[in-house]
């Protein structure tokens, strides 16, 4: 076999590889930018193949080589701008086509149009072969190869700067194209510039190897399934604010969010400077300080920090994450988050639990502490009794002893009668508000039912009790209440009965009913007085 024979069986596969990965990408049913412009290439170099594989097998049949003739040329045309959208889709993941895009087009429209009409004027080529030493190009050959090195350049620089721009599977595929592009690049120079004298079917037989690392490309990292999205173009879609920052505490990258959020912000500006223009000098040293600390010991530091803004103010919660490859510190990443809506509504939500909280232990009208608080609180205190009087020290055993004292408005029931339920009311939230003054803060006031209240005072002795209780009997009887002419005797009063809790393992029920059993004798008694 021949080597004429060995580069024609070469080419005949070369070509079947080509139409393997077009039919591939083909057949697609939801096709991107990138699949089309994949396509424009492949078909590109498919009519190439094409055109060298026909004039190879027609040698003898003028017509069909003159048509191949034109077919070579018009794939080399096509080829190498279609390298240039490829690498500029993938770069920006989709490019909206306008006039700047329509003036790449037409250097090859041109050039187009001068391969029809050569026969007239031969601008493009005089004399058509195979071998390079034997062709010989037009004055326009030189404007349509330097315009294409020109568009293939560019789509390698596309891929080549994607490529360092991002890391993963995106940059893999932008690696494995322009390795493959660049390789049949090499071909061509050679072709072209006549470097080797060989057939340029080698040339075509090289593209095989072009289209076999996209196929590479395809199956391992997944390149016509995974659309590439450029790193810069999702972090600017983020809404929080993320920089970068080198060893020297310089910006080296930063996303829309940081550059509009931050004044001074440029690429090797200083951190610090940016920091001193954009918060208080208070903020700005707390800043810097988590920041050399973050760098220092080479740990993760959050905090929150806040700013006035728009008549309000707004909250962020600030990471510094250093960054490490092999152990070695190469940099420090800033990302700054708004959370002024979690703070607001961790605010409404702690609010809601107040009031929530309120409603279930206070007495609506006279807020007060309620029944249900009463019974548990009373119960907390008998039990705290119990436990120090079994396991606390000699001295302290008595420190929880603690008093109720139990009180009742004197002929309230002649007052809702003469001034209305209403004044009534009033009269219950008068009296909660002027007892609630003279009581210790550590006392309980609570609406025990109707006109009866009951006070839990804490850690008291038992001659403190009864100076409690008369307190509370004085502060009602000299305040000047409304309507208290009507009442018999002409004055508001009430009777206060009490007792005092030192014992462990009392009842709750036996403790307030020796308050409840002084109170009705204080009520026997004449009312206005205290019973303990």
């Amino acid at each position: 076999m021949d080597n004429v024979d060995v580069v024609y069986i070469l080419l005949v596969l070369s070509t079947l590889v080509v139409l393997y990965f077009f039919m591939m990408v083909a057949n697609r049913k939801h096709k991107k930018q990138i699949h089309c412009a994949v396509l424009w290439v492949t078909g590109s170099i498919l009519l190439w193949n094409f055109a060298v594989l026909s004039y190879m097998t027609f040698t003898n049949v003028p017509w069909i080589l003159a048509i191949c003739e034109r077919l070579y040329f018009l794939g080399t045309i096509l080829v190498s701008v279609s390298i240039l959208f490829m690498g500029m889709i993938f770069a920006k993941t989709k490019i909206k086509f306008g006039w700047k895009h329509a003036l790449l087009l037409v250097v090859p429209a041109i050039s187009i149009f001068v391969l029809l009409t050569n026969g007239s004027h031969h601008l493009f080529y005089s004399v058509f072969s195979l071998i390079p030493s034997q062709q010989h190009y037009g004055v326009y050959f030189a404007i349509h190869t330097a315009y294409s090195y020109l568009c293939i350049a560019g789509g390698i620089f596309y891929l080549v700067g994607f490529s360092i721009k991002n890391y993963g599977v995106f940059s893999k595929q932008s690696s494995m194209l322009y390795i493959g592009i660049l390789i049949a690049l090499i071909a061509d120079t050679f072709s072209t510039f006549k470097i080797f004298d060989w057939s340029t079917a080698i040339e075509n037989i090289i593209f095989a190897v072009t289209i076999s690392i996209f196929i590479v490309a395809t199956f391992k990292f997944d390149f016509l399934n995974v659309v590439p999205v450029a790193l810069q173009t999702v972090v600017d879609m983020i809404s929080d604010s993320y920089a970068v920052i080198n060893e020297d505490m310089e910006v080296i990258d930063y996303n829309r969010a940081f550059a509009a959020k931050f004044t001074g912000v440029r690429r090797k500006a200083d951190i610090f400077d940016i920091i001193n223009q954009n918060y208080s000098d208070f903020d700005a040293k707390r800043f810097g300080d988590y920041l050399e600390q973050a760098v220092s010991k080479q740990q993760k530091v959050s905090f929150e920090i806040s700013r006035d803004a728009n008549g309000g103010i707004v909250y962020y919660q600030t990471e510094i994450t250093p960054i490490c490859m092999s152990g070695a510190p190469i940099g420090t990443i800033l990302l700054k988050r708004d959370i002024t809506e979690q703070k607001n509504n961790l605010e409404a939500v702690l609010q809601l639990n107040k009031k929530l909280q309120s409603l279930a232990t206070r007495d609506w009208l006279t807020q007060s502490y309620n029944r249900y608080f009463f019974d548990e609180r009373l119960q907390q205190e008998i039990d705290l009794v119990g436990r120090l009087q079994a396991y606390g020290s000699e001295p302290g055993k008595n420190a929880g002893n603690f008093g109720l004292i139990m009180f009742d408005i004197d002929y309230f029931k002649i007052y809702n009668d003469l001034n209305g339920h209403l004044a009534g009311d009033e009269l219950l939230q008068t009296i909660v508000a002027i007892i609630d003054e003279v009581l210790f803060p550590t006392d309980v006031l609570c609406r025990y039912g109707g006109e009866e209240f009951a006070v839990i005072c804490c850690q008291t002795s038992s001659a403190g009790i009864k100076v409690a209780a008369e307190k509370i009997r004085k502060t009602v009887e000299n305040y000047e209440f409304m309507y208290q002419g009507r009442q018999p005797g002409g004055n508001l009063t009430v009777s206060v009965g009490a007792a005092y809790c030192s014992t462990p393992n009392i009842k709750r029920e036996d403790l307030i009913k020796a308050a409840d059993n002084n109170l009705y004798l204080a009520k026997s008694a004449g009312r206005n007085r205290v019973v303990y």
